[in-house]
């Protein structure tokens, strides 16, 4: 792993507009730049099996002309089809603690191991720790192949906390098409690093 403790420069990444979300339950407002093409936005609860404490609220921004699909449930079926897209993800159940948790070494490996046993990657490509503005990111790159479905994939995931209450943003992308992995993953991490936060009440 790689670790970096010094505050990232950011460039206002080509073709991107400027988008904020206010997340739900007072918890705070994230502004970041997206993609222009990434026209299409929506919101919805990811319910669980195990209720609320398993819950979690996502935000998904992304192209018009790719089909909408939103996960939910505890166990799902991703379908067959093209994704290129920008999710927040954050719990619907969490406490309140004052101070920066962010940088956690712990959760940061936890976080690693969850993401490749969940999205079936095949290759850790990098991860990595940087300051971003004023709070820490996890961020973990990962590619693969569904030898059924026959399409190639790439995440890049960040993780930071917001008064100690877990936030995610995903970049995805699946296509049948040869990724330019090196691209994808430039270009994912020079937009993460446009994500400002503040917090909520």
């Amino acid at each position: 792993m790689n670790t970096s403790h010094k505050e990232t420069t950011t460039t206002v990444p080509k073709d991107s507009k400027v988008a904020t979300t206010i997340l739900r339950d007072s918890l705070g407002t994230v502004s970041f730049s997206i993609p222009t093409r990434f026209d299409t936005s929506f919101t919805w609860t990811n319910h669980s099996d195990c209720g609320k404490p398993c819950d979690h609220e996502e935000y998904r921004f992304q192209p018009k002309t790719l089909p909408v699909f939103k996960e939910s449930g505890f166990y799902y079926d991703i379908p067959d089809i093209s994704i290129n897209q920008f999710t927040i993800i954050h719990s619907g159940y969490f406490p309140f603690h004052n101070g920066d948790t962010s940088k956690n070494f712990a959760r940061h490996e936890h976080f690693k191991g969850r993401l490749l046993s969940k999205l079936n990657n095949d290759n850790l490509i990098s991860d990595t720790i940087e300051k971003i503005y004023d709070r820490y990111f996890s961020i973990v790159c990962m590619s693969g192949f569904d030898t059924i479905k026959q399409k190639h994939s790439a995440t890049l995931a960040a993780l930071t906390t917001i008064r100690g209450n877990e936030i995610e943003f995903h970049y995805d992308i699946k296509t049948k098409d040869t990724i330019n992995e090196k691209e994808f993953f430039d270009n994912a991490a020079q937009f993460i690093r446009t994500i400002r936060i503040s917090n909520g009440i």
